[in-house]
């Protein structure tokens, strides 16, 4: 037994993958990056005790607290276990066909006496460093009643105990001690975006633009052998390798069509062309947007779900295609949901309006800004008091153009640059009166969106169960649209592999009724500036440390 692998587990492992511990139909849902299939693996009772003290928290950390501590019970009561053999290690809960066993480890009162290290009781870290050190010299057959000789203990090398941690500062401190610490996760697959822009032969792409349509064998049969397999409802945006190549008079970013790019189509077991693009309320600029516009208009799909960079049109064009759709009887309404990390939305003053009102800015934002552009006496206005601004400036702008006998535009035919503001803010206003909604994340258990579209947005923001909760809320001719950026996470315990946005990308992955895609940050559309500051970031990320 000494030459398997010792593994303590700090709290921090336990509340972020429970699923270490195997109960309740537990599993881990990807490849662990350390295999622990044929280990011992210690739990130091401080755990235990530090578990305890979250379990009442109605947080991520309280349920996974709750759902590790359940677990741990049901294997310790599986086998009675006598004081005496905690302390050797020679009882324990086998797993896996005797391959891996799982011990809660005490630390005995009197074993820090052999040891120059002498932390307090309140001190979790530091107990769990004492944990790691008696489950080692258990494993030497060494005492750890306080008896131990104090040299003996100093030259002892702790080679086959591992503690594993994610903590920054117990690993330092645990590597001062002799203790071989390491992290512990998940080896998760590169998240699938529903897009790929691959280049292809000239034949195949002459042929895809003439018959608007080829095969997947036919596409095969033309790409190389190692091309990754097709999955449904995936978009293909392609190009050739020489610019020179394309047929004459096709220029790919002059193509309101978007022609070259294709999605397949499972159910024809063909790559077709963009179909719902042309009759968009707005006109894509790139082809991340007629993605997006194919995904949205799309009457197939039931769901959708984008990711991609801030600025990039993920919110604004759900919104306006929830708009114009009302208006046209498809849907009988919108309802938004932020899925915000704050969860004390209700210890904010007012209404339930109020309180989220900040959380729908950016809907009610791209609400205006389509407003401003799509209406053209408004439009015609603020270009009048650009010309001719006001005070004294407009006033002689206006006489001059009188005395060059220019009867356009005068003073007059400026309005007042609030009024346009205070216009645009009434109809928003209307709007999102007669057609949109918003609730919390909360309040969605238990809804069926039934005949409207459901956006959700800053998916990211949520865990996998609050996610599927959503995602089960579609209801009948609903559709539900699902948007984040894995880059922008700001919920505790959350990173790029459990997130909701993650969870909902692997779920609804070959479903025929969802479509995926992403823009990239080619696709931003903001202000120049904001471009040219998100490439200079990655400029900076991606230089050499010097």
């Amino acid at each position: 037994m000494a030459e398997r692998p010792i593994y303590v587990l700090d709290t921090n492992i336990l509340v972020d993958y429970v699923d270490i511990i195997p109960g309740d139909g537990g599993r881990q849902p990807a490849e662990p990056t350390i295999d622990l299939s044929e280990a011992r693996i210690v739990i130091p009772s401080v755990v235990v005790r530090e578990l305890s003290s979250f379990k009442k928290e109605k947080t991520d950390r309280g349920k996974a607290a709750r759902v590790a501590l359940r677990r741990l019970r049901a294997l310790s009561e599986a086998e009675f276990h006598p004081m005496d053999c905690s302390y050797n290690l020679s009882v324990a809960t086998t797993l896996n066909k005797d391959k891996q066993e799982i011990y809660i480890l005490p630390v005995h009162k009197d074993f820090r006496k052999c040891l120059p290290f002498n932390p307090s009781e309140n001190d979790m870290d530091g107990q769990i460093i004492l944990t790691t050190i008696a489950a080692a010299m258990i494993d030497l057959n060494m005492k750890v009643d306080g008896t131990a000789d104090k040299a003996q203990v100093a030259e002892t090398l702790f080679d086959n105990v591992v503690l594993l941690t994610n903590d920054n500062g117990l690993a330092i401190r645990a590597r001062e001690r002799g203790i071989k610490t390491s992290r512990y996760g998940y080896k998760y697959p590169e998240a699938y975006t529903g897009r790929r822009d691959i280049v292809v032969p000239k034949e195949l792409f002459t042929e895809f633009l003439c018959s608007r349509s080829i095969t997947r064998e036919y596409f095969e049969e033309h790409m190389p052998a190692d091309t990754p397999k097709l999955v449904a409802n995936e978009f293909l945006v392609m190009r050739l390798e020489d610019e020179n190549d394309y047929p004459p008079g096709f220029y790919p970013k002059e193509d309101p069509y978007f022609s070259n790019i294709g999605r397949y189509d499972f159910d024809e077991d063909a790559i077709v062309q963009l179909k719902n693009v042309s009759d968009f309320p707005i006109r894509p600029a790139n082809p991340g947007q007629a993605i997006y516009a194919e995904c949205l208009n799309n009457p197939q799909f039931s769901a959708v779900v984008c990711t991609g960079p801030a600025g990039s049109g993920k919110t604004y064009m759900p919104t306006i295609y929830g708009y114009m759709a009302c208006k046209d009887g498809q849907y009988i309404g919108v309802t938004v949901i932020p899925c915000e990390g704050r969860s004390n939305i209700g210890a904010l003053p007012g209404d339930l309006n109020e309180k989220m009102d900040p959380d729908v800015q950016p809907i009610k934002n791209a609400l205006r800004n389509f407003l401003l552009s799509d209406n053209q006496k408004l439009r015609k206005e603020l270009d009048a008091l650009r010309k001719y601004g006001t005070g004294k400036a407009a006033r002689s702008a206006s006489k001059g153009s009188k005395k060059n006998g220019n009867s356009e535009e005068t003073e007059e035919d400026a309005p007042d640059k609030r009024s346009i503001k205070a216009r645009l803010k009434d109809q928003v206003d209307m709007i999102w009166n007669n057609w949109f909604s918003n609730i919390p994340v909360e309040s969605a258990r238990g809804r069926d969106f039934a005949y409207e579209l459901a956006i959700y947005d800053e998916a990211q923001d949520q865990n996998a169960t609050q996610m599927d909760t959503l995602i089960k809320r579609l209801g009948a001719e609903g559709k539900i649209v699902i948007t984040g950026d894995v880059e922008q996470i700001h919920a505790p315990y959350l990173d790029q592999t459990n997130n909701g946005l993650v969870y909902a990308q692997r779920l609804l992955l070959g479903s025929t009724m969802v479509a995926q895609t992403c823009f990239t940050e080619e696709e931003v559309i903001r202000h120049p500036l904001i471009r040219e500051i998100a490439e200079r970031q990655k400029a900076k990320s991606q230089a050499p440390e010097q």
